[in-house]
């Protein structure tokens, strides 16, 4: 199973000294082509930092993020899962997991960056600003990653749990059959209810570490209900269309 979350707007700074970015050591190598073009088009819109704001929709005080994105090629790394911060991320706690999950956590966990496409979970990564609705010279993002969409998903024979956001969804979506994409809504009706708010990045982050502490093994949609079942998570697999699957949260 591959557990597949979106990245965060905010991050860690900082890094390993003495290292930089480095596409060899990122995993699904197939996607270097479009993150090689992406950083060049990154660091070239960050010369310009009135057009930079414009692009990567950031106000006046966003200068320091432009300034990330021109020294991406040279700042230090760390692992996603440490640079990416935030609900989702301090929800799912992975610096306190034990040594066991933690490790399932390695080998099961990726993030889908508008940048670096899909990492895992400890791939080393500098600071950098980018989402999926930033403006580029090479054209729309989703366009840029179709280029290596079908070699990338050639390259996950896992069966994908996709709780990426929509916006980041539309940039590579899970192919049919591969995975199920999980909508979490509020209790009502199947097909009359709305979407979890804000707290939703809260109760990902929440289900991925329920998910690390039992070892979760899960192959096919109906192995999620099932762990759901089990475990405390509402998959209504009656609500299952297209790919996409609800998730109830109660008294949300």
């Amino acid at each position: 199973m591959l557990v597949l979350l979106p990245p965060s707007e905010t991050k860690v700074s900082g890094g390993e000294p003495g290292t930089s970015l480095d596409l060899s050591q990122l995993s699904f190598g197939a996607q270097n082509p479009v993150r090689s073009a992406l950083l060049q088009q990154v660091v070239e819109l960050s010369g310009d930092e009135t057009a930079a704001l414009t692009a990567l929709k950031l106000g006046p005080k966003g200068a320091p993020e432009v300034q990330r994105n021109q020294e991406v090629l040279r700042s230090p790394v760390m692992p996603a899962l440490e640079r990416y911060t935030g609900v989702l991320f301090d929800a799912l706690g992975v610096h306190d997991l034990e040594p066991e999950p933690r490790a399932w956590v390695e080998d099961t966990v990726g993030v889908f960056s508008a940048l670096f496409g899909l990492v895992r979970a400890f791939d080393p990564i500098p600071a950098y600003r980018l989402s999926f609705d930033s403006k580029l010279s090479g054209g729309p993002l989703a366009a840029q990653w179709a280029e290596v969409t079908a070699e990338l998903w050639e390259q996950v024979p896992d069966f994908v749990l996709d709780l990426r956001s929509e916006g980041y969804r539309k940039l590579a979506p899970v192919p049919p059959g591969q995975g199920v994409f999980v909508s979490l809504v509020k209790e009502g009706p199947a097909g009359c209810r709305k979407a979890v708010g804000h707290a939703n990045k809260s109760v990902k982050g929440a289900l991925v570490r329920s998910l690390a502490i039992t070892g979760a093994k899960c192959d096919s949609v109906e192995d999620v209900v099932a762990w759901g079942s089990t475990h405390g998570y509402a998959f209504d697999k009656d609500s299952l269309r297209e790919g996409v699957i609800d998730l109830v949260i109660s008294g949300s």
